[in-house]
This record gives structure tokens, C-alpha cells and sequence, in this order.
């Protein structure tokens, strides 16, 4: 009898819901891909039960189950823990996390989780502790037999920081940082303080990249890691005051547009520095070569090239969705070691990557806002896109099922000619991005090494794009328009054995073009997350004014040659805005 467990996370952001069938996955995907909220709910104290119930329901469709089904359900957050580790204060709102009564009003809606599930006789509920859940997903994702673990966030429930290692049926995580000490609340704080979200951590990277360096290590001594333990200064990042940025105002004084790249800088530095020493500690308590790496802060690619390039580790691996989405599924993995003792079994790269629904699942005469379909066979989606490119225009490419995380991959993409100059500006302005955002690069596996100085630590990370590389010399003056302001590019790997589609149009850009890569920016607009199903992502094209949709359905058949893989492809005439449609 199959054994199925859901895995849900909704206690803070980034709701999702995953579902495994015997430790393998079946389904993960985040809320907001399904309802267009943006990181699926808000944050508040009285709605941990607010329940991905989109992605719950697109969990159990693809299994084809129901609640019946299953054997447990678990949820990646220890109401219990909480009550131990939360820091309590007095002062500030009293709905908010840390007050009393906040912490009171938060207990009460993790309570009522229990009522809202249909669990019935024989399926139990299982809290999972937060960072346990993070590091299983790192575990669950990678190839290792066994590894250290490094998991850093903003908070679990009291903990930042988890140091320990793992195989695939055990986890230990005996050394722990609680909060305030927290890298990942410090980059909100930051995020903050510059005039962004605190959901805006990979603005600030952004930001890091064009500063002259002058002040690289002012936050060297406030964000540290010192003789087994995490130092963040609170008379600097004031953690516990959240609206208090006196004492970064004091270190950098008000953040004007000269100063901003200078501070998001020393943030960037400073946290390079702390990953360091955590790896480095790591290496000689456990003396493994792998490390399986998890939370938020995983999601920096170039904190991530500076631990690849250190040598400490010979693998490093962190899955695609190592922000809370992630501890969905990782919640899921932890009942099937922790509970029913079984290993958890090695996974297929495509299902850790593309774990959401499909984007052509829909039925063609379904009602859509634009008639007029076109429909090709075979290789023709590939032939249609590849003379886009060559044009010098941008394609609109949904393929298969969606990303689990928060990097376009190739499912739902953007797609533009890498060789066109104007690359970079033309697509922040048609998004709405800043002007000071790069842009990432999707390069066949096979031709990656060869344009880019790729650490071999850093493989794994590449085909998630979590990593910035330099491009080789010989590259270099051709991707002088592509690259960042401190001469680094995000990447991904693209390989012909999990994205035959995508790779063979790559593939057919080399024979054609000479350029083996393309630009990949999200399918969405800003402000709006990347859309799973098809509907969501023709609305994304008719507020983006784009006017083609390149969408088809791979086949999964591992013996299907790869000009094969491309099942149907859909050309949709949308709704035409000409200045939008201008800008591209």
C-alpha cells in the first residue's frame, strides 16, 4: 500500500503544500503560483491557519487521492518549540510576534489547524520543527549519502542558525543560534533601511554588486561568527525593534541614493564573511565533503559563489525552494524518517525542480479571455521560439509543470537574445524591475564550464540558479553587456536529460547563433508571482501586453528522443498593448 504524506507550510510566508508517495515526490507548490498572492498571505500572528488550500488540492490532483489517502499530514513549525523559544517583549503593537499577547493570539491559530484538516481516523498531524524541515528539504533534494548541514533563515520558532549533519534516515542539529542573532532578520532590517520590502534580499545583492567597496567591512563586526556562535550586534540591527533604524543610521547615516550600494555592501560582505567561518567550523567538526545547505540565506548566489570558490567543501548543494516553501516538503520527508523510519530515497532532478502543475493540463476549448489558437506538433515549438530570438525578440515560454521556488528555470520564463546590448534594459523596463537589477542566464550543461569559471563545488547550485560565476576570458568582452557591475552573472545549467526541450532550443540558438545561452527573467509583472497553470500564465501575458505564448506539454517518457520531448505547442494571440509591446 502506497504510503502518502502531505507536507504544508503556511506559518509565516511563502505557503505551499508538497505531497510524497513512499518518500518520493509527487506534487510541490507554493500557494501564490495557484491564487497570485504574492508570497501566498500576509504575515500575522492570528493566521497560521490560513492553509495553502490551491496547492493542497493541485497536491492530491496530481496523485489523484483524496484526503482518504493519506497516512499523515505535516505541518513545518512546533507550536511546543515556539512556546520555548519565542523572545518575549512588552514593548511595541501587541498583535505582532514576540508580545505576549501576539505569541498568545499566534498559539491560537497554530491550535486551530488540527479542526481545519479533514484528517479522519488513522492520519495524524505532526509538527515539525522548523530548521529540521529546512534541513531535510536540503537533504531530501540533494544525491549525498550524507553531509554536513548548514540551515539560515530569519526565524523558526526562536531559531536563525542550525549547524549539524545528515543522511538520508537521520538528522542532528546540535548547535543552534536563536533570535535576535539572525543574518536573515538583519537583510530585512536592511532591506528596510534602504527603502525596499523586507522581501527584497535579492534587491540589496543587487545593490552589493555596483558598490565601489570602500566600505565593505563596516558591518564586519556586528554580523559575525566567533568561537561557535552567531554575533549580530543589536545596537546595530536593533532585531527586536523593527522600525528602529537608529543604529543603522548611525553606522552609514541616512541612506541616500550615493550610499545605498556602499550598505548593501557591507551587509553582503559581512554575511560572506559569517558563511565562511560557519563552513569552515562545519568542515573540521564533521570532516565530510558535502554540505547540504538550507533557509533563506541559501537564496544569495553570490554569499554562495564565495563559499563554492573557499575549497572547504567538494560538493554543495541547496534545492531550489530553500526559502519556507521548501519546508513543505521537507516537513514531509521528516515524518517518513522520523516516524516511519525509512530512508529517504534519492529523487529525480526534474521532480525537484518542476514539481508544480502543468501548464497545458487545461483543455483547449476551455473558455479563455482571447480566442484563436494555433497548434504545432513536435519540434515546431522549438522552431517558432528560435526564430523569435533570432529576431531579436523575447519569447513567453511555458513548459510542462511549474518551478518549486523562486527562480524561473525554464517552465516559466522569459526568454530574450542574450546578444542583443539592450538586453538588460530592455527587460527591467518592460517589467517594472530597477534599473540596477541583472539579469540571469539559462546555458546548456555541457557548454557551461566552457563560457563560465564555474566552481566544481558549485554544479548543483548552477542548475537551480543559486550561484554567480565569472565568464572565461575568451567570454568576457561578449558578455561585458550581461554582466553585473562586479563582473559576476547568475546561471543555469541546463541539462538535456531533465529539460530536453529547453535544451535543444539552446542547443538549436549554438548551431544558429553561436551563443549557447539565453537571458531568463520570470513569466510574471512585478509585484505578481510566476503563475503554474495555464490561465494564470495568459493573464500574465495580457497585462504584460505581450502578444505570443510559446506552451507545451513535455513528455516524460525517459526513452523519448529529445526533438521528440515537445508535445504540443500553443501559439495564443493576445490582447495587443503597443507601448508595452514597444519596450520589448
Amino acid at each position: 500500500m502506497t504510503d502518502y504524506i502531505l507536507g504544508i507550510n503556511s506559518a509565516y510566508h511563502e505557503s505551499a503544500a508538497a505531497l510524497i508517495a513512499d518518500g518520493r515526490i509527487i506534487a510541490a507548490v507554493e500557494e501564490e503560483r495557484l491564487s497570485g498572492v504574492k508570497h501566498g498571505k500576509a504575515v500575522r500572528v492570528d493566521n497560521a491557519d490560513d492553509l495553502p488550500w490551491g496547492a493542497i488540492g493541485a497536491c492530491l490532483a496530481e496523485a489523484g487521492i483524496g484526503w482518504d489517502s493519506l497516512g499523515a499530514v505535516a505541518y513545518s513549525l512546533d507550536p511546543e518549540l515556539r512556546r520555548w523559544h519565542a523572545c518575549l517583549g512588552s514593548e511595541g503593537d501587541p498583535y505582532t510576534f514576540g508580545h505576549p499577547l501576539g505569541e498568545e493570539i499566534f498559539q491560537q491559530s497554530l491550535a486551530r489547524i488540527r479542526s481545519r484538516l479533514p484528517l479522519g481516523k488513522g492520519r495524524n498531524l505532526h509538527f515539525v520543527p522548523h530548521h529540521e524541515a529546512h534541513a531535510w528539504y536540503a537533504l531530501g533534494t540533494s544525491d549525498f549519502d550524507g553531509a554536513a548541514v548548514l540551515i539560515i533563515d530569519g526565524i523558526g520558532e526562536g531559531a536563525s542558525l542550525s549547524l549539524g549533519w545528515g543522511d538520508r534516515s537521520r538528522l542532528h542539529l546540535p548547535r543552534q543560534s536563536l533570535f535576535p542573532a539572525s543574518i536573515g532578520l538583519a537583510w530585512e532590517k536592511v532591506a528596510r533601511f534602504l527603502g525596499l520590502t523586507e522581501y527584497d534580499a535579492c534587491k540589496v545583492m543587487a545593490l552589493a554588486g555596483l558598490s565601489a567597496g570602500g566600505d565593505r567591512g563596516a558591518l564586519s563586526d556586528a554580523l559575525s561568527f566567533q568561537s561557535g556562535e552567531l554575533v549580530v550586534d543589536q545596537d546595530v540591527f536593533r532585531l527586536e525593534f523593527p522600525d528602529d533604524f537608529s543604529g543603522l543610521e548611525g553606522r552609514f547615516g541616512s541612506p541616500s541614493d550615493e550610499r545605498r550600494a556602499a550598505v548593501a555592501d557591507a551587509i553582503q560582505c559581512a554575511t560572506e564573511e559569517s558563511l565562511l567561518a560557519l563552513a569552515s567550523y562545519l568542515h573540521g567538526r564533521y570532516r565530510l565533503p558535502d554540505l547540504a545547505y538550507g533557509g533563506g540565506v541559501a537564496l544569495n548566489c553570490r554569499a554562495n559563489e564565495t563559499l563554492a570558490r573557499s575549497g572547504l567543501f567538494q560538493r554543495i548543494h541547496a534545492g531550489p525552494a530553500s526559502h519556507d516553501a521548501g519546508t513543505a516538503l521537507g516537513a514531509a520527508w521528516w515524518v517518513h524518517a522520523q516516524r516511519f523510519n525509512s530512508p529517504v530515497p534519492r529523487q529525480e532532478p526534474s521532480q525537484t525542480l518542476f514539481s508544480g502543475p502543468e501548464a497545458a493540463r487545461e483543455e483547449v476549448g476551455q473558455p479563455t479571455p482571447v480566442s484563436d489558437w494555433v497548434l504545432l506538433e513536435g519540434p515546431a515549438a522549438i522552431d517558432h521560439a528560435l526564430r523569435r530570438l533570432l529576431a531579436g525578440e523575447w519569447v513567453a515560454w511555458a513548459l510542462g509543470r511549474c518551478e518549486f521556488g523562486p527562480r524561473a528555470l525554464g517552465a516559466r520564463s522569459l526568454l530574450g537574445p542574450a546578444w542583443e546590448y539592450d538586453v538588460v534594459q530592455r527587460v527591467n523596463r518592460f517589467k517594472g524591475r530597477y534599473d540596477f537589477e541583472p539579469v540571469a542566464l539559462s546555458v546548456t550543461a555541457e557548454q557551461g564550464d566552457l563560457l563560465f569559471d564555474i566552481p566544481s563545488a558549485a554544479h548543483s547550485l548552477a542548475r537551480a540558479m543559486l550561484v554567480t560565476v565569472r565568464p572565461r576570458h575568451e567570454w568576457r568582452a561578449r558578455l561585458a553587456h550581461l554582466v553585473h557591475g562586479d563582473g559576476s552573472v547568475r546561471i543555469q545549467l541546463v541539462d538535456s536529460s531533465v529539460q530536453p526541450a529547453f535544451h535543444a532550443l539552446l542547443t538549436a540558438l549554438d548551431h544558429r547563433r553561436g551563443w549557447p545561452l539565453v537571458v531568463n527573467t520570470s513569466l510574471n509583472r512585478r509585484g505578481r508571482p510566476m503563475a503554474a497553470t495555464l490561465a494564470g500564465v495568459e493573464q500574465c501575458l495580457v497585462d504584460l501586453g505581450l502578444t505570443e505564448l510559446v506552451c507545451a506539454s513535455e513528455l516524460r517518457r525517459p526513452e523519448v528522443r529529445p526533438t521528440e520531448q515537445v508535445k504540443i505547442h500553443r501559439t495564443r494571440r493576445l490582447g495587443t498593448n503597443a507601448k508595452q509591446a514597444a519596450a520589448l
